[in-house]
């Protein structure tokens, strides 16, 4: 499971170079695939974001590897793109 830190303000939080997302078969969890083969599994609160990083990706309007950054925002979790 993606452990995501809380940060001080102006801290990017968890960088992740990531090749890309990836759903079980049943659908019942998201995954971040790293550039390292590492996969971690995403808090429900990020699925939305994957499945359209899926999209994006597919639709070839985002190249892979790209560098996100995690941080948590109160009871949610910001991601940023910080590269591509």
């Amino acid at each position: 499971m993606l452990f995501v830190p809380s940060v001080p303000a102006g801290d990017q939080g968890l960088v992740l170079h990531i090749n890309g997302v990836t759903p079980e078969p049943q659908g019942s969890r998201w995954y971040v695939l790293t550039m390292e083969g590492n996969a971690y599994g995403l808090p429900r609160s990020l699925w939305p974001w994957a499945m359209e990083l899926d999209a994006q990706t597919r639709r070839r309007e985002l190249r892979m590897p790209a560098a996100f950054a995690f941080r948590r925002v109160g009871e949610t979790v910001a991601v940023e793109k910080i590269s591509a």
